[in-house]
């Protein structure tokens, strides 16, 4: 896409977004890809459409089109339009006022679907059904906990076994920084093995059905490991988030689990918070070992019962469950 020579007033939208692509976008974002992905998924409705007759009910309708099949995609795409507009009229492409001002947003839950320690079991069984190629894919994106498009794009060049670490160029990651992401011994293996066989190929997964050279999103693949396994409302995505939930079910906190992730702010990892329950878990036991202390010492001839129900143990380390 090439920045137009003219500068002037009743451009179309496409060529307001060839501006706005170049001489903002690339320029300035940290993931230009994102709003590429505006024009690729969506560029069509819009594209030749003048800019004056994009409505605020142009935008709503569209909008409200675009959330029955996802919300989420409606809310990102009002961001795009609005940021464009107001980039426009910003630099003098655009008189008057940002369409998109009053447009109704579409409430969104962020997603927390995760494997189950037997859902886990069964989508490694089913696995190992598949091609090497696809087997190994997916089980670096649960191992890795990165982000399908980079473990796509993942080359040689990229892994260092010496120092057991994966460094994600700054072009490709999300945050528009380098991202060093430490390499545990299952994704260690099964790179090690990948490396003994390869061809030659700059990639990790090289594949000759697809114009970039590497492998892209296997959906098909997906769907039949899915189905093999019996799992359902399962993304690609969720793997990362996975192998994030469990990293906070055993305790670690939220800094830890970002630095995995490559989240430069931390409030992207906070859903991850509710899953740790060590703090809670601790505190809760601080309170029930008090009580067995005040239950066996001050009330123990006058509510015998009471040393039943929170019977102290016999190392003074450990207590047992409630049981009333």
């Amino acid at each position: 896409m090439q920045p137009l020579a003219k500068s002037t007033q009743n451009l179309t939208f496409d060529e307001l977004f060839s501006l706005y692509y170049e001489r903002h976008v690339k320029l300035r974002t940290r993931c230009p890809r994102n709003t590429l992905y505006f024009l690729t998924a969506h560029g069509a409705y819009w594209k030749e459409i003048p800019l004056e007759e994009i409505t605020r009910e142009l935008i709503q309708d569209w909008a409200d089109g675009v959330a029955l099949k996802s919300p989420s995609a409606a809310t990102r795409g009002i961001g795009v339009l609005s940021a464009m507009f107001n980039w426009g009229i910003k630099r003098g492409h655009f008189k008057g006022v940002n369409p998109c001002i009053g447009v109704e947003k579409f409430r969104t839950k962020s997603r927390k679907r995760f494997l189950t320690p037997e859902e886990l079991v069964r989508f490694c069984d089913a696995l190992t059904k598949e091609p090497p190629l696809i087997h190994d894919f997916f089980l670096t994106c649960l191992t890795t906990a990165a982000r399908r498009g980079n473990v796509q794009a993942m080359r040689w060049e990229e892994i260092d076994f010496d120092l057991e670490s994966w460094t994600i160029p700054e072009e490709n990651f999300k945050n528009g920084e380098s991202h060093i992401l430490p390499l545990n011994k299952m994704a260690l293996a099964i790179l090690k093995s990948r490396a003994e066989k390869s061809s030659g190929s700059p990639w990790v997964f090289p594949t000759r059905r697809s114009s970039s050279g590497h492998l892209m999103e296997p959906r098909r693949a997906l769907e039949r490991i899915l189905e093999r396994a019996n799992i359902q409302d399962f993304h690609i995505h969720d793997l990362r988030r996975t192998h994030a939930s469990y990293m906070a079910i055993h305790g670690e906190n939220q800094y830890v689990i970002g630095q995995m992730l490559g989240h430069r702010d931390m409030r992207s990892t906070a859903i991850y918070a509710r899953l740790n329950m060590t703090a809670v878990r601790n505190a809760s036991e601080t309170v029930i070992n008090k009580w067995q202390t005040i239950l066996a010492t001050d009330a123990e001839a006058e509510l015998p019962n009471y040393n039943r129900r929170f019977p102290r143990s016999r190392n003074n380390k450990q207590h047992t469950t409630i049981g009333m």
